[in-house]
């Protein structure tokens, strides 16, 4: 049991650390990496972890918190069935049943923290958002380094320069969305105005960097969300939203000083896009995403109920050239893993939003920031992902996974009592588990295996496209 529990403590530190070195991973991990392929084997290493940690933890027998209603689980069950359907027929097997197992494994992730969180309770919470605070924190100290190097060359720098450690700024976007209302909730659950002050502080900063590279999905989940919350709660998230609103503010006031009036003292152009995202947006306002849908309507109509299988729009898709997602998680859940599929993905949210919303009655004063947070956070990646593929990008999926899983926990942690399950296991079920752990790991290594070992190559003649469209690594296509 001692070893169980210095696993999870190793997993925690592994996870959060995973979020402060992915964009700071410049060099490749193995030849011919990108930064996409970089956080995708940081993310593979957590995966795997969860995967190892669950499985010793069944063989070694434990108590299992049970931190699932009956209805979600059911919905969930029956989500991932039609999914193994989907991917025993899907055109790649190889492919798809490593987006189902990642995907099943990401929910492990989850649950880990969870279930972390609902036994210590705002202690463990507090040390992860502080964690991932520094995670935004250290980030930040790499842009100001990245900032003054650029004015000291005194020349016009590219957007690619000022956003760095992402192979597409856009995936730094489907981070903000995330961690833009955590750092909020840092900020929020501070003990003393000293160091309220400094993380509001940081919160405007981030602000600042999304104005930097206007982001309008997350600015629009952002707002969106915010303003639906305050609605819902009105007076509990009313002083959260007004402060978090304020830190958007200020983050717009700093990107004009130090992106736009500095530069031009200098004699250089303002930096960023934040300028030309009308011209944009009446040019082409949906960027390019038009076509995207357009196809996953196709595969919908000709794969309506169990989907062209996971991960396969990067197959059906790849004739169009500028993505390998539908940039939308209810069209791709619905062209990959079918309608059914995505009508019980939605039960599941609904529930989930649900179960948060109504402890809006039973919270402490004290909690009611908290509780605001988690929605906002939950509604801002609904939003956001309409029209975005933060659900396809690793280091966004791992956001979301830590996010999910802090809410979670936090959740049940609020609960009379959690039930449990003494898992105390005979030989044919731990050699079933055993068995259904390394049809996983199969699954996972040999889902980038072959890739992995070609990568120097797919991406030498995929560089020559100078189209993005990631998915497992680099060249998402298949």
């Amino acid at each position: 049991m001692a070893a169980a529990i210095n696993l999870r403590s190793v997993f925690l530190f592994w996870l959060v650390a995973s979020l402060v070195i992915s964009p700071f991973l410049v060099f490749p991990l193995v030849s011919g990496a990108y930064f996409y392929d970089n956080q995708r084997l940081i993310e593979f290493s957590c995966v795997l972890f969860a995967l190892v940690l669950v499985w010793f933890q069944l063989i070694k027998g434990s108590t299992i918190p049970l931190l699932l209603s009956r209805p979600v689980t059911l919905l969930l069950a029956l989500i991932f069935l039609l999914g193994l359907v989907s991917s025993s027929a899907a055109y790649s097997p190889r492919h798809a049943f490593f987006e189902w197992t990642n995907l099943l494994l990401l929910i492990c992730v989850s649950w880990l923290v969870a279930s972390d969180i609902s036994a210590k309770g705002d202690q463990l919470l507090d040390k992860l958002l502080m964690l991932c605070g520094l995670a935004c924190a250290a980030y930040l100290l790499l842009e100001i380094a990245v900032y003054i190097s650029v004015l000291k060359a005194g020349v016009q720098p590219k957007l690619s320069q000022l956003i760095v450690g992402f192979g597409n700024y856009r995936s730094f976007n489907y981070v903000q969305t995330i961690s833009l209302p955590l750092l909020g909730l840092v900020a929020a659950r501070m003990p003393d105005r000293g160091r309220r002050f400094f993380w509001w502080g940081i919160t405007a900063l981030w602000w600042m960097l999304l104005f930097v590279s206007a982001g309008r999905g997350t600015f629009v989940g952002q707002t969106v969300a915010i303003a639906m919350v305050w609605f819902s709660l009105r007076q509990a998230a009313g002083a959260w939203c007004r402060v978090m609103l304020l830190a958007g503010l200020a983050g717009l006031v700093a990107y004009l000083f130090f992106y736009v009036a500095i530069p031009l003292l200098l004699g250089l152009e303002p930096f960023g896009l934040f300028f030309s995202t009308a011209a944009r947006t009446l040019e082409n306002p949906t960027s390019g995403r038009l076509l995207l849908w357009v196809r996953a309507l196709e595969i919908i109509r000709e794969y309506p109920w169990f989907g062209a299988g996971p991960l396969h729009f990067a197959h059906y898709g790849r004739d169009l050239g500028i993505g390998s997602s539908p940039h939308s998680w209810p069209l791709q859940i619905a062209s990959e893993w079918g309608m059914p599929a995505l009508l019980l993905l939605c039960g599941v949210l609904g529930l989930a939003m649900y179960k948060l919303w109504r402890l809006r009655t039973t919270i402490t004063v004290r909690d009611q920031d908290t509780l605001t947070v988690w929605l906002v956070t939950g509604w801002a990646i609904l939003v956001d992902g309409l029209v975005s593929g933060l659900i396809v990008m690793p280091t966004s999926q791992l956001w979301i996974a830590m996010y999910v899983g802090c809410a979670w926990g936090w959740t049940y942690s609020h609960s009379p009592s959690v039930k449990t399950m003494n898992f105390r296991s005979s030989v044919v079920p731990l050699i079933i588990i055993s068995l259904a752990a390394l049809l996983m790991m199969y699954a996972l290594v040999n889902g980038i295996w072959p890739e992995l070992k070609e990568l120097s190559v797919l991406n030498a003649s995929y560089a020559k496209d100078t189209v993005l469209a990631p998915r497992v690594f680099s060249n998402g296509s298949f």
